[in-house]
């Protein structure tokens, strides 16, 4: 009996650690520091890798996300290791003391769903130190910096510098600079609002106001834990411009748009025309990772293996897991 006596014991602890409940460790607040592909290849789009936001889980239902100097609050839902909110669903695939880490659950392509790493933002705080002041009244008062240090602006439908001048009221026929600076305290109140520069101090008065109308639309930033005062400062550069051309190439969109023509001959099983298309977009982005799945594939199919490997190669150095498992597939 004494051997049945394990196995029962064993089965028990595997599935309190299948159940754990998350809810409790996940109430903290969670600096972003890196997104991958699921699969744990390197993603080299700009929209990802220039992506900042803080996630704040404040109960077992609510938590707010930091993003572009804005918060956002959501309602969520967790079931096990499932944790779902903004219509995306993520397994937690690691949950400690000191990190994160949040598997997009809803795709079934590894390469196209996003796994996220996170860090505790207190610790993340200890990785750099920002420049501060003592004011005045004897405050500390620290310097923004933007994606770590900011206070967040709750508006739903605006960011605070679209929402301030849409309250200054410049006209739009004249020209002008402006530069105002404030200070956001740690209730969340405004202190020291002036415009420190300026092209025309008629209006000077009128940007002052446009800014004391944000009062009470502002989250503290936080620091080591703590909320602190952060002096902003927001750069108005207003001028009428006619049109002017520009014979500057937007190569990412030049690239995507010849992946897209790629992707229309391959499914026609034109892969001569789409492999031509492929080599395109690589020749305008040659980090846009699809492109080269696509365009090695196409040179499998037209019997041309070893021009297929030096793609399968070039992958394999962009850190892309998948490309390994082809490359000692057809180059081995």
């Amino acid at each position: 009996m004494r051997p049945y006596i394990i196995f029962l014991l064993l089965i028990n602890v595997l599935q309190s650690f299948g159940q754990r409940d998350f809810s409790k460790d996940l109430l903290k607040d969670w600096k972003k520091t890196e997104i991958r592909s699921k699969d744990g290849s390197k993603l080299y789009d700009q929209t990802y890798l220039n992506s900042t936001f803080d996630i704040k889980v404040f109960s077992k239902d609510s938590l707010s996300l930091f993003t572009n100097g804005r918060r956002y609050n959501h309602s969520y839902s967790l079931k096990d290791s499932m944790l779902v909110f903004n219509k995306i669903v993520f397994k937690i695939k690691s949950l400690t003391e000191t990190e994160l880490i949040l598997d997009q659950a809803d795709f079934a392509d590894e390469m196209q769903a996003l796994s996220l790493r996170f860090m505790p933002k207190k610790l993340y705080d200890l990785t750099y130190t920002p420049v501060s002041y003592v004011s005045k009244s004897g405050e500390r008062v620290y310097q923004q910096v933007n994606g770590k240090l900011e206070p967040y602006f709750m508006d739903k439908n605006m960011a605070v510098m679209d929402y301030i001048f849409e309250k200054f009221g410049f006209p739009e026929y004249r020209k002008g600079g402006f530069v105002v600076r404030f200070v956001v305290t740690k209730t969340g109140a405004l202190k020291g609002v002036a415009v420190v520069a300026s092209t025309n101090d008629k209006y000077n008065e009128k940007l002052i106001a446009a800014v004391n109308k944000t009062k009470g639309k502002w989250q503290p930033a936080e620091y080591m834990g703590e909320k602190v005062n952060v002096e902003v400062e927001y750069d108005y550069n207003l001028s009428y411009n006619e049109r002017e051309t520009s014979s500057v190439v937007d190569s990412a969109q030049y690239s995507k748009m010849y992946y897209d023509y790629g992707n229309d001959f391959f499914e026609r099983a034109a892969y001569k025309q789409a492999e031509s298309y492929y080599q395109k977009s690589i020749n305008y982005n040659p980090l846009n990772i699809n492109s080269y799945y696509q365009h090695a594939a196409c040179l499998i199919l037209l019997r041309r293996k070893d021009d297929a490997c030096k793609d399968y190669q070039q992958l394999v150095f962009l850190e892309q897991k998948k490309a390994k498992v082809l490359q000692d597939k057809y180059c081995k």
